[in-house]
């Protein structure tokens, strides 16, 4: 599977790579992410629960209880097909600590001042606009919600438009985090299965973690070698975790 080369895109307009004035990431939200489960976001889970369930969806975890005693994680999800795995994994995981996720500002944010205040106060979202952004910007994020003592989750192939029966390429950025702040990956796999009424049901299937910079030395920040470690490691993730996601295929057949 090593000559993956299909890139996941999600299509918006030029105008909606420009960040809004309040910033992106921690500055968007306008204060530091937190780790704890406040009672109006343990309301919110308990009534997507509810809701999704009455629509058909049932969520069964695997793994996952590990998140929530073993300290801050980046949390690397695949595949990402659908608009609501994270809503998925929100539901599986431990209310606490917190999952502060990378989003696209344009999807999630940039349609309204009533989102845009709801979710900075209920927490779990960093957005950013893929125009401007930067590994820093990324790093600074995930840094501050790791400070907090919180996971920060990334669905690496960047977008929902992937191929419906393999992987997308992993874009390195959640390995380029884990390199320069040392926190390890869980890989979060995602399996659907669909129902003629209904929503799908879906697995959420947390492995081991992993770390890129495990078994050999670091290389430098900012270096084509960093960049280019990073984006193989990613791959050698990919494939690892559709081997996985393949197996899961065939047993549910």
């Amino acid at each position: 599977m090593s000559d993956r080369k299909v890139r996941a895109y999600s299509s918006y307009s030029r105008d909606a790579l420009i960040p809004p004035a309040a910033g992106e990431g921690v500055a968007w939200l306008g204060r530091q992410p937190w780790a704890e489960a406040s009672l109006s976001y343990r309301a919110l889970r308990f009534t997507l629960r509810v809701v999704l369930g009455a629509l058909g969806m049932r969520v069964r975890a695997v793994g996952l209880e590990r998140i929530a005693t073993s300290g801050s994680r980046i949390l690397v999800g695949a595949p990402h097909r659908r608009y609501y795995e994270a809503f998925a994994l929100g539901i599986a995981a431990p209310a606490s600590p917190r999952i502060w996720w990378l989003g696209l500002g344009p999807f999630i944010v940039g349609r309204g001042r009533v989102r845009s205040a709801l979710l900075r106060r209920l927490g779990g979202l960093l957005p950013v606009w893929r125009g401007t952004s930067g590994i820093e910007t990324h790093l600074n994020a995930a840094s501050a919600v790791f400070a907090a003592g919180a996971h920060y989750g990334v669905m690496p192939e960047g977008g929902t438009g992937g191929p419906p029966d393999r992987f997308a390429e992993f874009r390195p950025g959640a390995a380029l985090i884990a390199l320069r702040t040392g926190v390890p990956i869980v890989p979060v796999i995602f399996r659907f299965h669909n129902r003629r009424f209904g929503l799908p049901s879906v697995e959420v299937i947390a492995l081991e973690d992993t770390s890129p910079c495990a078994d050999r030395p670091t290389p430098e920040a900012g270096s084509r070698e960093e960049l280019t470690f990073a984006a193989a490691w990613s791959e050698a993730l990919a494939d690892r975790m559709e081997t996985i996601w393949r197996e899961e295929v065939g047993s549910a057949s």
